[in-house]
């Protein structure tokens, strides 16, 4: 299985000063998520008070590219909204590091990876 959960606050620029830029982003954005979301993944972007967040949440039963595919996503934010931000969290269930989860980081236009060690080693912190 191949889970991962995050948000993305949705910026163009710091300071909320080009508010139009904003929204003909946020409509961009629009039309690229539906190609992203399918039956096992949700992302929808979320208007709160005139603050953007994209929430990214799915389970999977195979990783099947998936994090490329995300990785892409936020990179994509980065380049049209550059002063978005967020984490997501993942974990493949399969393979090695199966008893980890690793975060991605999305800060002004730059993606970076991390290991975790809030919920990893999964067994013993979050399973039995």
């Amino acid at each position: 299985m191949f889970e991962y959960k995050g948000w993305i606050t949705l910026e163009f620029d710091p300071y909320e000063e080009d508010f139009t830029k904003l929204k003909e982003q946020i409509s961009l954005l629009e039309n690229t998520l539906h190609t992203f979301n399918n039956f096992s993944q949700f992302s929808t972007i979320i208007n709160c008070n005139e603050s953007y967040i994209l929430p990214l949440i799915g389970v999977l039963n195979h990783e099947n590219d998936i994090l490329e595919e995300m990785k892409t996503l936020l990179r994509y934010i980065g380049e049209i909204l550059p002063a978005s931000y967020g984490v997501v969290y993942y974990r493949d269930h399969e393979g090695s590091s199966s008893n980890n989860y690793f975060i991605i980081r999305l800060s002004k236009g730059k993606l970076e990876e991390f290991a975790d060690n809030i919920l990893s080693p999964c067994f013993p912190i979050i399973e039995n």
